[in-house]
């Protein structure tokens, strides 16, 4: 079974794998496009604990899982790029939390951070590409063909059905670009709110 679900927070994301595995739903992997990949089995308790971190390659990663598994965790989803790293407690030594301190905990929303704002730099690149390339003029992404709006009738739909493709071709890149700077500014802003939300709380503990 596959659930389209996105989470802006880890706690959040934690608590739902939990409450999914109680009703026999047990989490084997998180897609693209926010779909979560369930398989059905008996209802469990599970602990599931969520890290964020990219790798630079295979061999930091696999001493990054060797490290967890030493310290009683398995790693149950996540590659070297996906970001999120999927853990359960495998014995009594693991504890109840990845993390030793909330200053741990919040470290995954700044790195998280760090990833959007680089993404948005570069599709802000990209974008400027696309603008470049039509010298700032955005209206020669649009329709081309000369007196296309003065025309009425059969004459005006002829040539706007067999123009449109081609616009829809052209501005696909630049809504595509456009979107996903928006989208990463909100994850990002997100995650920057929630990293400060948990500093918050350690400080309020302390």
């Amino acid at each position: 079974m596959k659930k389209f679900k996105m989470f802006w927070n880890f706690d959040e994301e934690e608590k739902y794998l939990k409450d999914m595995a109680w009703q026999g739903y047990i989490f084997k992997k998180y897609s693209i496009f926010g779909f979560c990949h369930f398989e059905s089995g008996k209802p469990q308790n599970l602990n599931y604990k969520i890290d964020y971190r990219i790798f630079k390659d295979k061999k930091e990663f696999d001493n990054y899982i060797a490290l967890f598994e030493d310290a009683g965790w398995k790693h149950v989803y996540g590659t070297k790029n996906s970001g999120n790293q999927y853990f359960l407690p495998m014995n009594e030594k693991a504890g109840t939390d990845i993390f030793s301190d909330r200053v741990s905990a919040a470290a995954r929303y700044k790195t998280l951070y760090r990833i959007c704002l680089a993404n948005i730099a570069c599709f802000i690149f990209y974008l400027c590409i696309i603008l470049f390339s039509v010298g700032g003029d955005l209206s020669k992404l649009a329709f081309l063909t000369p007196g296309l709006w003065e025309r009425t009738g059969r004459a005006f739909w002829s040539a706007f059905f067999f123009e449109l493709p081609f616009v829809l071709l052209r501005m696909t890149p630049l809504v595509f670009f456009m979107t996903v700077i928006v989208f990463y500014g909100y994850w990002g802003s997100k995650a920057k709110k929630n990293y400060e939300a948990v500093m918050n709380e350690d400080t309020d503990k302390e």
